[in-house]
């Protein structure tokens, strides 16, 4: 029987397994950084958690580091596609402390890591609300974009969903901005989820032991996700396009707008509705969704079938995309005539 007197720290009784579940219960990443000041085994300790969460609180008003770049590149392409498309070149800003890569260093087993923009930045216009989901490996692997200009009540002048006729508002006759419009939105979200993932594309080869990289804001606008075999998939890629600029001593420094991972030839289904009313009274009007995933080859007398099982699919990615609201207008949606659309690399 050990007797505690009043100079014994009861918390240094605690085994290691218990102090690392705590810290991978409070995964905050600033709470985690204070703990390491508390002793030298809580420092040792704190870079074996291997669930994290970065927060981003805000933007250095200098708008230097990734970061800060992350989000400028954005606003910048995001106003030049309002005249679709006209993309400006943009400086490469110096990393700093600030860079994920920077504050995560030091960690040592990280298995998930969730990080946090401070806010969206795809508000094209007032009162649009653009909600998406992109899956990455070394490439898009998929996205799901839902976007609408505008909601609020039903009211009770008929009711029902649609809108004159079946077919789709090409010009923006029906008030819905018509199809050049729900493009931008669908390349905007693009655009965002292709620079958020080469945004991280240090921190994944550096943390060779992470399962799944989570990369949202706090407006829940956009997340990009990997999962184990999209890290594992990326990184592989990683390793023979260094392998291959080593053997042809190729500079792979990218400039301007381009700090962005390449999206592939992709093909978007698209489905619309100009009126969409959902329970508890609830009335979007230019409701959109799309669902994005890159281009396969052109296959050989299975065409029929593999339009199919590929329709299958998208479905239910569009199911899974959103909770809440956003959700149920996707169930509603996926039930509205779609529009096959294909799109060139970018």
């Amino acid at each position: 029987m050990h007797l505690l007197t009043s100079e014994t720290d009861v918390f240094d009784r605690i085994p290691d397994p218990i102090v690392l579940l705590i810290f991978n219960h409070l995964s905050d990443i600033k709470s985690l950084i204070r703990c390491r000041a508390v002793s030298k085994r809580f420092n040792s300790l704190v870079l074996q958690a291997d669930n994290l969460v970065v927060k981003v609180d805000r933007v250095i008003s200098n708008e230097t580091g990734e970061w800060s770049f992350l989000l400028h590149l954005l606003r910048s392409i995001l106003q030049s596609l309002q005249d679709l498309i006209s993309l400006r070149r943009l400086p490469i800003q110096p990393r700093n402390r600030n860079s994920p890569t920077e504050i995560l260093r030091g960690f040592e087993s990280i298995r998930r890591l969730v990080i946090e923009l401070p806010a969206g930045d795809l508000r094209l216009e007032k009162d649009a609300v653009v909600r998406w989901r992109a899956e990455f490996g070394k490439t898009l692997k998929s996205c799901v974009i839902f976007a609408v200009r505008t909601i609020g009540e039903a009211t009770d002048d008929g009711g029902g969903n649609g809108g004159d006729g079946d077919d789709m508002d090409f010009n923006g006759e029906d008030g819905g901005g018509g199809l050049k419009l729900r493009v931008v939105w669908t390349i905007s979200a693009l655009i965002a989820a292709s620079a958020r993932h080469y945004l991280l594309r240090d921190v994944i080869r550096e943390h060779r032991e992470m399962e799944s990289l989570v990369l949202k804001d706090r407006e829940e606008e956009g997340t990009m996700v990997m999962d184990k075999e999209g890290l594992r998939e990326f990184r592989e890629a990683a390793v023979e396009e260094e392998e291959e600029q080593e053997a042809n001593q190729v500079n792979n420094r990218t400039v301007g707008w381009k700090n962005r991972t390449t999206v592939p030839a992709v093909r978007m289904r698209m489905m619309h509705e100009p009126r969409l009313d959902l329970p508890g009274g609830v009335r979007m009007k230019g409701a959109t969704l799309v669902v994005v995933s890159p281009a396969a080859a052109q296959g050989q007398g299975t065409e029929t079938a593999d339009d199919s099982a590929k329709e299958s699919e998208e479905q239910k990615l569009a199911l899974d995309a959103f909770g809440g609201m956003f959700g149920e207008a996707a169930k509603a949606l996926v039930k509205s005539r779609s529009y096959l659309l294909e799109m060139n690399s970018f």
